[in-house]
């Protein structure tokens, strides 16, 4: 791979990032305004973190956006970032899909099912050695 393309796992990645970070700040908006509850977000946060109110949707939103641009930008720090966001990503969905396998409840199995296997593969084309040479080679710069 040439040292000057961007992977494209990179630019997937970057995207997630930004529409996930955008539907964050929707749920910061609409709960704030009392439009829906704090359940509606769960899904998105983990781990009973949307309890905390809109300001953890919107502490996550502002994380994935610095996290999308330093990808971006190709600082070396993102791509390690990006893995352990993703890791704890994974933590956190594991009693949200418990639960919903207990309950036999399909959607959430389906919609955590997904988060988990998103992440994973984010953490699999991060651990690259392509990507990790695209990101080593900007810091010798």
């Amino acid at each position: 791979m040439n040292s000057t393309t961007r992977p494209a796992s990179v630019t997937a990645i970057v995207a997630i990032c930004i529409l996930t970070a955008i539907a964050s700040l929707s749920f910061a908006v609409l709960i704030g305004a009392g439009k829906i509850p704090l359940s509606k977000g769960a899904f998105l946060l983990g781990g009973g973190l949307e309890q905390l109110g809109p300001i953890a949707f919107v502490l996550y939103a502002a994380l994935l956006l610095v996290l999308g641009v330093a990808l971006w930008r190709r600082l070396r720090f993102a791509r390690q970032a990006a893995v352990l966001v993703a890791i704890i990503g994974v933590a956190l969905a594991v009693p949200a899909i418990s639960s919903a396998v207990m309950d036999s409840r399909l959607f959430a199995i389906a919609r955590e099912g997904l988060q988990i296997i998103a992440r994973v593969m984010i953490v699999f084309y991060l651990s690259q050695d392509p990507v990790k040479d695209w990101f080593a080679w900007r810091s010798t710069e």
